[in-house]
């Protein structure tokens, strides 16, 4: 957008109404980029919580084994 063309329009529309779009459009260019990186932090997130998931079932795993060893001791 060239700056004679700003001027034309407030001069023919007023300014009010071109502040009005200039913010219409502000408000849509920032809630776009805002969804933009939500759904960045979503995809890194859930690639975390797939990365504890397998940690926690690994931990589970190991922690039975090992009360299955001491168990095996106690029970003579």
């Amino acid at each position: 957008m060239d700056v004679q063309e700003v001027l034309t329009a407030i001069s023919t529309v007023g300014f009010p109404i071109v502040c009005c779009l200039c913010m219409g459009w502000y408000v849509k260019y920032t809630t776009d980029k805002h969804r933009e990186e939500i759904e960045k932090i979503n995809t890194q997130h859930k690639a975390e919580m797939t990365d504890v998931t397998t940690a926690t079932n690994n931990n589970t795993i190991a922690l039975t084994k090992l009360c299955e060893r001491l168990g095996e001791g106690t029970e003579e």
